[in-house]
């Protein structure tokens, strides 16, 4: 009969990323086996539970960015397996992302949408955040490209947050355009974001801003919603749950880190677009993705932008590849599909707040355009 190995899990359950290492924590042992799992609801930067020197146990999963915790992990003398960056030095074998493959990633992903003028920022100046702006500089060194950085410290709630925003607006302001920016992950990208609103910079037409960690509230509550590198941290959990399970059996440690790629950019609106250089195509852009629900017109477009109507048509048409009357309704049907996946409100409320005349009408055009209706839409719950 296999004994119960009794496992210690010191990871934070208050976010998205810690929840899903312990999900691949948990699906490693489902398929592999007999553990006796302990884990409490904890932060990312809670000190160590009073109880841990004394804890007997077999193993110990931990994350934390507590150099008291990790030197109480230590303590306790059996096999543990590190799976965060940012305290190095103490002996515990570590399972943690390929910041090389995240800069990899997240250059591939702007290079394909045709940008040439790259910046990086962060609110946090961590040993982490050192890894993954050292990553993409020589990723984009490597190409022979350039990068602006921007580190704002985040300060207080109070006053330090309206700093951090007027910094972030005039960076982002006096950047060249179109500029790709890489956040150094979801919660900087989220302040850059409101930052570019607050400084009229088009979200994605002038400034494309792509986070990491792929938090889905926090990139869903970004204004427009935020691409995303998603780091898989289910495969880490995973993979650092079966290193323990060696250690536990006797084997020797690894010589070196395990670092794993992520799992690729999740796109959403903040990067969802070919760079745009030309100024006049930009503000249409812009315009339309802040009026098209107002019911617009091209004609409202052209006047907003001053150039001709051929002008205008002809500069979408070899930059983007459709029409501006193209562009209004693919921006008015996106409203749509969220308002359908995200809200109870009926179609007649949709159709009014979305510019459409009648529900009736709305019906027609999501029908021709997705080949579904707004209910089987709905009740497959899908968002764009």
């Amino acid at each position: 009969m296999l004994d119960t190995r009794r496992v210690l899990l010191l990871i934070e359950t208050s976010k998205s990323y810690g929840r899903a290492l312990l999900e691949g924590i948990g699906r490693y042992v489902e398929a592999h086996g007999r553990w006796s799992l302990y884990v409490e609801e904890r932060g990312l930067s809670d000190p160590q539970p009073a109880w841990l020197r004394r804890w007997q146990g077999d193993g110990i999963i931990f994350r934390s960015y507590s150099p008291a915790l990790v030197q109480a992990v230590n303590t306790c003398g059996v096999p543990a397996v590190d799976t965060n960056s940012r305290i190095s030095g103490h002996g515990f074998p570590l399972v943690y992302t390929d910041e090389v493959a995240v800069a990899e990633a997240a250059v591939a992903h702007f290079r394909d949408r045709r940008f040439e003028r790259f910046a990086f920022c962060a609110i946090e100046d961590e040993p982490w955040v050192r890894l993954r702006r050292e990553a993409y500089l020589a990723e984009l060194a490597r190409l022979g490209l350039a990068c602006d950085c921007l580190y704002v410290p985040t300060g207080n709630a109070r006053s330090g947050w309206e700093r951090q925003q007027r910094q972030m607006a005039e960076w982002v302001t006096g950047l060249p355009k179109p500029v790709a920016i890489l956040a150094a992950n979801d919660v900087a990208g989220m302040r850059l974001l409101d930052a570019c609103n607050s400084a009229d910079v088009a979200v994605p037409e002038q400034a494309a801003v792509l986070g990491v960690d792929n938090d889905e509230i926090l990139n869903k509550l970004a204004s427009p919603p935020m691409s995303s590198i998603d780091l898989d941290a289910i495969r880490i959990g995973y993979q650092a749950a079966a290193l323990l399970g060696r250690l536990m059996h006797g084997d020797a440690p690894p010589d070196e880190p395990i670092f794993l790629p992520p799992a690729g950019v999740i796109t959403r609106k903040s990067t969802d677009i070919t760079a745009v250089q030309d100024p006049e195509l930009a503000a249409a852009l812009m315009f339309i993705r802040r009026h098209a629900c107002d019911g617009i017109t091209v004609h409202e477009v052209v006047r907003h932008v001053s150039i001709s109507r051929a002008t205008l048509e002809r500069r979408f048409a070899d930059q983007l590849h459709r029409s501006p009357y193209e562009e209004i309704s693919r921006v008015r049907m996106e409203h749509v599909q969220r308002m359908l996946a995200m809200t109870d409100y009926t179609l007649d409320d949709i159709a009014r707040q979305t510019g459409f005349r009648t529900a009736s009408h709305l019906s027609t055009a999501f029908k021709h355009r997705t080949g579904q209706s707004p209910s089987d839409f709905r009740s497959r719950r899908e968002i764009p």
